[in-house]
């Protein structure tokens, strides 16, 4: 067995890397939207299989949206932006689709 097999039989351990791989990945996902693809890398490596990272790299989209949408919120500019329409949609869609895209690595591996 692997490192990585005993890390997905653990299930404290589990969870604990996709908290970390969570944190890295949205602190690399500041940087360059690259990060988005590693975000869901990270997150999916660590889960038993293919359709749970997938799920993996599909809340991390979410939460990457919803943070997203609550720092415009906060700054005041969430209906401008919104009414932009498609830049906004585009936006949108790229903070859900790069880290489920990432994430598809757990089948590689």
């Amino acid at each position: 067995m692997t490192a990585l097999d005993d890390l997905r039989g653990d299930r404290r351990q589990r969870l604990a890397v996709t908290t970390v791989a969570v944190v890295v990945g949205f602190g690399l996902a500041t940087l360059h939207w690259a990060g988005l693809l590693i975000a869901g890398a990270l997150v999916a490596l660590p889960q038993r299989s293919l359709p749970r990272g997938l799920v993996a790299g599909i809340c991390v989209g979410v939460l990457v949206v919803v943070g997203f949408l609550a720092r415009l919120a906060l700054a005041g500019t969430l209906n401008p932006v919104l009414g932009m329409g498609q830049p906004s949609l585009l936006a949108l869609a790229i903070g859900l689709l790069l880290p489920a895209f990432g994430s598809l690595v757990r089948g590689v591996v």
